[in-house]
């Protein structure tokens, strides 16, 4: 099951690239699914990721602007049922 996470993850990211180089698709939500995926599956991604965060303060607060928002949902759908 990994192995095609991994391999669905790199080909969204793939469509994402070809995406944001072609006008006919829109390329970065391929990016991001892809990229989503590969953050859980791949410790290589993690890394790369956790180092861009620390390079990066704008990235850093937007990375965890979109985890307090995640977080919130999963809340309110557990509230909910």
């Amino acid at each position: 099951m990994r192995i095609a996470f991994l391999a669905l993850g790199w080909t969204l990211l793939g469509l994402g690239v070809v995406g944001g180089l072609l006008p006919v698709i829109q390329g970065w939500p391929f990016g991001v699914a892809g990229m989503a995926i590969l953050y859980i599956e791949s410790r290589w991604v993690q890394r790369k990721v956790r180092r861009l965060r620390q390079k990066n303060p704008k990235f850093e607060r937007t990375w965890l602007k979109a985890r307090a928002w995640l977080r919130e949902r999963r809340r309110a759908r557990k509230s909910s049922r």
